[in-house]
């Protein structure tokens, strides 16, 4: 039995320090996790996306600033040039709590920048961006980003001199216009009625020379419009007109009498590519002969979309061997039991020679497509470079493939009847930016000197 009266006494007072340390220890984790969360020291991101840092007469810059942690606090923008500031934009939010998050955690804003009305002038600015956060960090000030962006104002559009145009063009014909632009340029190139011809480099003309092939639709009756474009780095635009004599061609049409013969021999292939094909056999060679004629257009248009800068074909092109057996732009009328069931028009030149003729690159270029396409059957296209293109179909074989670099008379396969073919020959197309034109040009090596190659 313990008679001592002071040992419960010393006991309970031997609990107290531990009692102390244990708060303080739950005090210090708690103040740890607080500054952990509210006072953090990641600063917050600021991101601007626009691409060029040039300002034009208007200019939409996107921001995007975040703060994964304490959240965004405040926002400011302020464009600066010689010694003035001009505030484009001030936002601060509201704090939503003492924790994570207490701010938005990401802000996208759209600055729209009118250099003119704001009072600047051309030459070297900047964008201020500044940020910060809700940390407690920095005096309870938060984490502060200020970004700095070098920008240019240039309100000036770029001055134009065409130096080299066609004086006359034909419909279906081709030409080059050569331009001279003050400053680099963004996009640029030729506008005639509708349709854009995209420029390219030509650095032995010399700096700041540009050139862009034209290609006119067999069809085009009138030259409405017709101008140089070119775009700087700040978006201000520039044009120059152009003027040329338009010589409208004249129609040449054909008939072609479509047998029960033919369209049992041709549209067993097609319904194997297209099982979709329904009905008569004459409604199944009208739905082939314009769906899918539009649907392999469409094609073309996206293979000849884009063309290597620099120029791969020199001299004339080359034409197979064989008698021609139908024109460019024929405006063929189809005739089934002496009724006329279709019309379209022949965007190319057939040439018949042996059976299965091996088929030679017409210049040099680079094979962007090489399979079946529909009514032209197995297919070949080449790339000649600067908005040329040369087309090769009907082809009983292809022996070839994309990626494939070949030489002028190279072959890429052998003739045949695939397709819209009902006897065995080429089909050969040349085709200006997307637009087929008259192959006969491009053969006649006069020519190409006079108005290709003497200008490029």
């Amino acid at each position: 039995m313990n008679l001592d009266p002071f040992a419960k006494v010393v006991k309970k007072s031997s609990a107290l320090p531990r009692l102390l340390l244990g708060g303080i220890g739950l005090l210090v984790l708690a103040l740890a996790a607080f500054f952990w969360l509210a006072g953090e020291m990641e600063k917050p991101q600021v991101v601007i996306n626009g691409g060029s840092a040039h300002l034009g007469l208007s200019r939409q810059i996107s921001l995007v600033a975040s703060d994964a942690r304490s959240g965004l606090r405040s926002i400011e923008v302020v464009l600066a040039q010689e010694g003035k500031k001009t505030l484009l934009l001030k936002r601060a939010y509201p704090r939503a709590g003492y924790l994570s998050g207490a701010g938005p955690q990401k802000i996208e804003e759209a600055i729209e920048i009118t250099p003119k009305a704001l009072g600047l002038k051309d030459g070297a600015a900047e964008l201020v961006v500044t940020v910060a956060d809700f940390s407690c960090w920095n005096w309870l000030r938060g984490n502060i980003t200020a970004r700095t962006f070098a920008m240019v104002v240039d309100t000036k559009p770029p001055a134009i001199t065409v130096t080299d145009s066609p004086q006359y063009i034909k419909g279906g014909g081709a030409g080059v216009i050569v331009y001279r632009v003050s400053e680099p340029v963004g996009r640029h190139g030729v506008q005639v009625n509708e349709i854009f011809y995209p420029g390219f480099p030509l650095p032995k003309r010399g700096e700041g020379v540009y050139g862009a092939c034209l290609g006119l639709p067999h069809d085009i009756a009138a030259i409405e419009k017709a101008f140089v474009l070119a775009t700087d780095q700040a978006g201000n635009e520039a044009k120059a007109t152009l003027t040329m004599n338009l010589h409208v061609r004249k129609l040449v049409t054909d008939k072609l009498s479509i047998g029960d013969g033919f369209l049992s021999a041709k549209l067993p292939e097609f319904a194997s590519h297209y099982p979709e094909l329904t009905g008569t056999q004459v409604e199944q060679f009208v739905k082939v002969n314009n769906d899918i004629r539009q649907a392999n257009y469409q094609k073309i248009q996206e293979v000849c979309a884009k063309s290597r800068p620099e120029r791969l074909w020199d001299g004339r092109f080359g034409r197979m061997e064989g008698s021609p057996k139908a024109g460019y732009a024929d405006h063929r009328t189809y005739m089934y039991s002496g009724e006329k069931i279709d019309a379209q028009v022949h965007l190319g030149v057939d040439i018949a020679s042996l059976e299965h003729a091996r088929v030679g690159a017409a210049n040099r270029g680079l094979v962007v497509f090489a399979e079946y396409l529909g009514i032209y059957g197995n297919t070949v296209i080449l790339d000649h470079g600067q908005g040329i293109f040369s087309l090769y179909s009907h082809l009983s074989q292809i022996e070839t493939a994309v990626g494939t670099m070949l030489d002028k008379d190279a072959v890429l396969g052998l003739t045949g009847t695939t397709g819209m073919a009902g006897g065995d020959h080429l089909h050969f197309s040349i085709l200006v930016n997307g637009i087929f034109v008259d192959p006969r040009e491009w053969w006649d090596e006069e020519w190409l000197k006079l108005h290709m190659l003497s200008v490029l």
